[in-house]
């Protein structure tokens, strides 16, 4: 049960680098609001579902997420020149838990995660915060942007192997951020 826990964690830390979301009804986003300073202050999951089938027996669960020890930051930069890209650079971690509860059992696992997202560019369309890090392109939907709050929703909906299992993992990760 070990390895579920490892996979919720890869699955989670892969927050940045998973399927995007589609919103039928997206919100309409002041993208002056991004840039500045923002400090991760909550992690949370929804309907999350776990599956796999481990040594011939099919295994099927939920699980949830949370943080906690957050020293993470970003800080958002909006380019002078419209020919440039916003940039935005992270610092810090936290502390990922994992619970996952399978009939009969529930496993509780943490793990340190001690960088956040790392430095990319970023971008708004529509709904969405599109960030490039490493030449890799990723959306989030925009649930909540004010001058003090911005919250970010990943669906997730992937397979994934580990060591030599095969894992299907599916649910929303949200991530809240305080302006400082």
């Amino acid at each position: 049960m070990k390895k579920i826990a490892m996979l919720l964690f890869l699955a989670s830390t892969s927050m940045f680098l998973s399927c995007n979301s589609d919103d039928d009804s997206p919100i309409q986003i002041d993208q002056s609001l991004i840039p500045g300073e923002w400090c991760l202050t909550e992690i949370k999951s929804e309907n999350g579902k776990v599956s796999a089938t481990i040594e011939n027996i099919p295994v099927k669960g939920d699980y949830s997420l949370s943080g906690k020890d957050y020293t993470a930051k970003v800080t958002f930069t909006e380019a002078s020149d419209p020919d440039l890209p916003n940039t935005f650079v992270s610092s810090g971690g936290f502390t990922l838990v994992a619970t996952i509860k399978i009939p009969t059992q529930s496993i509780d696992h943490e793990e340190i995660v001690p960088d956040f997202i790392g430095s990319g560019e970023w971008k708004v369309e529509g709904s969405k915060l599109i960030t490039t890090v490493g030449g890799k392109e990723e959306s989030f939907e925009i649930t909540v942007l004010n001058s003090q709050t911005l919250s970010l929703k990943k669906d997730i909906d992937e397979t994934v192997e580990q060591e030599g299992i095969t894992f299907n993992v599916s649910g929303s990760q949200i991530f809240t951020l305080t302006k400082k």
